[in-house]
């Protein structure tokens, strides 16, 4: 019983559950987000780029990098944010003609706090179950993960090639 436990906390089979229940959770949240209102017929794209938003306002270039879509992608998704009042480009940036920057309307913000809201609530509806032994056990997982993702991002920025 104790080598089960142990083979099933592996690394490698805690990776293969995370990657088999990501988009199921994915899904999940995002059933609950389009519950919410004046979130009917926003895509899973554009949920992302409110997302983001919410962190801080970023030039469109910088925004698509961070997302990892093309610009033209970028482009139609945030236009459809923009048409339903929910983001805002602000051009004739200081020292860039060509640069658009994007930041979230108070209506977006709006938004943007609700929908988290409820994402939060169904992982918790989620958990209702678990035992407390169970939630604690995830609550450290999620933070050693979150270290790795940090130690990842950090790698990541230091082998990048500086900007010229």
């Amino acid at each position: 019983m104790l080598e089960e436990t142990a083979l099933a906390a592996a690394p490698e089979a805690l990776g293969r559950r995370v990657v088999q229940v990501l988009p199921r959770l994915i899904r999940v949240l995002a059933a609950e987000m389009h519950r919410a209102p004046h979130s009917r017929d926003l895509t899973l794209p554009q949920f992302r780029v409110l997302g983001r938003l919410s962190e801080r306002d970023y030039r469109a270039a910088e925004l698509a990098d961070s997302l990892e879509v093309g610009r033209p992608t970028l482009t139609s998704t945030v236009d459809g944010l923009v048409r339903r009042g929910l983001v805002e480009r602000q051009r004739d940036l200081p020292g860039d003609r060509r640069g658009v920057l994007l930041r979230l309307t108070p209506a977006g913000r709006t938004l943007h706090r609700a929908l988290e809201a409820r994402a939060i609530a169904g992982v918790a509806a989620l958990l209702a179950e678990a035992s407390p032994a169970e939630r604690e056990g995830l609550a450290m997982g999620l933070a050693a993960l979150e270290r790795g993702l940090q130690d990842a991002c950090r790698t990541a920025r230091a082998a990048a090639p500086e900007a010229s």
